[in-house]
């Protein structure tokens, strides 16, 4: 067999589109998330230490769900991704404060869940008084330093990503950071 010398990157597309929502957009943001929403704790655990602190209330607001789904159609042309989309998650607002935090992860699950696989993720930026709480994105190779973008982008701004891409929240250090986020789910890779 012979040895590979070197690796090839297969870049498919773009590795990230940010997208700033218009008017209208941040109007039927707003409207779902002012309703009286069931906050919950947001932690993952692995074995050796949490992952994530946050709170998170879960919208399944129809309008921005449609709205969502429009607007992931044409981003994942421009973005170059073409991937096959049957429709979106509930949304997941987030507020994370003082010291809370979500580690490196991705959103693609290791298997299909119910016959479907999570391909594009987005992140809402909605507020931007707070400090730390950065969004990092990891999008160069290996030997790079740093392997990821950060981004602390202006309220109305959503990074749209591809589901199987690390990334992270680092620790807000004061204020109160809001989020939406967002998954778009479709058959598995063939």
């Amino acid at each position: 067999m012979e040895e590979v010398s070197e690796w090839i990157l297969m870049n498919y597309g773009l590795y990230y589109k940010e997208v700033v929502f218009n008017r209208q957009a941040m109007n039927i943001v707003r409207r779902a998330i002012s309703g009286d929403l069931k906050w919950v704790k947001g932690e993952i655990h692995n074995n050796l230490k949490s992952n994530r602190s946050s709170e998170i209330a879960w919208l399944g607001d129809k309008d921005l769900l449609t709205m969502l789904l429009r607007m992931q159609k044409k981003i994942n042309r421009d973005a170059g991704w073409n991937l096959k989309i049957d429709g979106v998650e509930p949304v997941q607002f987030g507020i994370y404060g003082e010291g809370d935090f979500y580690d490196w992860h991705v959103d693609q699950h290791p298997r299909p869940v119910r016959g479907k696989v999570r391909k594009i993720s987005m992140s809402l930026f909605l507020n931007d008084d707070f400090s730390g709480g950065d969004f990092d994105l990891e999008i160069y190779k290996p030997g790079a330093d740093p392997r990821y973008k950060t981004f602390k982008s202006k309220p109305g701004t959503a990074i749209f990503f591809q589901g199987d891409q690390w990334h992270r929240v680092r620790p807000v250090t004061s204020g109160l950071r809001k989020s939406l986020v967002a998954w778009f789910y479709g058959p598995p890779y063939s």
